[in-house]
């Protein structure tokens, strides 16, 4: 799942990548017993804007001695300076780390790899409880489902946040998490109604929460009066219409923080608020503090 996850991610038509799987070894068995065929050997040379990603193994601490793996440090030693960017999902951050490409770095691996992921260097700056981090051109995710929100985030920064977010409901992964996000996303949320024109409605905002949407305009896409779709859209959510839409800027301007070097009112711009004040109020009164020290908090 660790390969194929991101592999449905990339693989996604709209993107129209060369996926090239590689290996030191031509043939794999998966822990869970399924055999991987073909494989392509570890290339000396790669096409320009080449992105690599990582993947480990059930028992990458125990197999860091054998001929394979070995040979797979060895090759990311010499061959890595060649990508664009370099990504890990849950045990390849050990791979990196071995192959001393994490030093000074941020980065993270599966929760129970964390001091594995310490001991192979002091230099490694190992940060817990989060799904992936993003230090500039080296990526690393913490587990099996967190390959996929690395990899559209990937796809959101190279082609952009709307087909980052196609591909997500292609996948029926209604938005990619952030890389900090510690608990369920907001556009997750709110989505336990069987409601399709609400439904329409919550995927219309997700898609553009910046925008100045006006009740009216939502009222007729759900193709209901704007009375009935106050009342419907409360019924299905447990929000009000306007307490939804500060929420989904709430999420994109934390998005934006972490995801990003925008100034904050260039943020509060994007989101869709008047200003940088309203901004800056409304992280007081649903985060008790301020955009700056969200962003200060999450190391960036």
């Amino acid at each position: 799942m660790d390969l194929a996850g991101p592999a449905q991610v990339f693989g996604n038509e709209r993107l129209g990548l060369g996926i090239h799987y590689i290996s030191p070894l031509e043939n794999l068995v998966a822990a869970q017993g399924l055999a991987i065929n073909k494989l392509e050997p570890l290339p000396d040379s790669v096409g320009e804007s080449s992105c690599l990603l990582v993947v480990g193994s059930q028992h990458m601490v125990e197999q860091f001695n054998t001929a394979a793996v070995k040979q797979t440090i060895q090759w990311l030693q010499s061959q890595a300076g060649q990508y664009q960017c370099i990504a890990a999902v849950c045990s390849g951050s050990l791979l990196l780390a071995k192959a001393e490409m994490l030093n000074g770095l941020r980065c993270t691996t599966h929760h129970d790899l964390v001091d594995s992921l310490r001991d192979i260097s002091s230099q490694i700056k190992v940060v817990e409880n989060c799904l992936f981090v993003d230090d500039g051109g080296m990526l690393t995710s913490a587990g099996i489902s967190t390959g996929i929100d690395l990899s559209l985030h990937l796809v959101s920064r190279c082609f952009g946040p709307a087909v980052a977010q196609t591909i997500a409901r292609d996948m029926v992964v209604y938005q990619r998490r952030a890389g900090h996000a510690k608990t369920q996303s907001f556009w997750t949320q709110h989505r336990n109604h069987v409601l399709q024109e609400i439904h329409l409605v919550q995927d219309k905002i997700m898609q553009s929460p910046g925008q100045p949407w006006r009740l009216a305009e939502l009222a007729t896409g759900a193709c209901l009066s704007e009375r009935q779709f106050r009342r419907r859209f409360q019924q299905a959510t447990g929000e009000t219409v306007q307490e939804y839409l500060a929420l989904a800027r709430l999420e994109l301007s934390r998005q934006l923080l972490e995801q990003t070097k925008l100034s904050i009112t260039a943020v509060a711009e994007r989101c869709g608020f008047a200003d940088e004040r309203s901004l800056r109020r409304l992280w007081q009164i649903k985060e008790g503090r301020s955009p700056s020290n969200h962003r200060a908090a999450c190391g960036l």
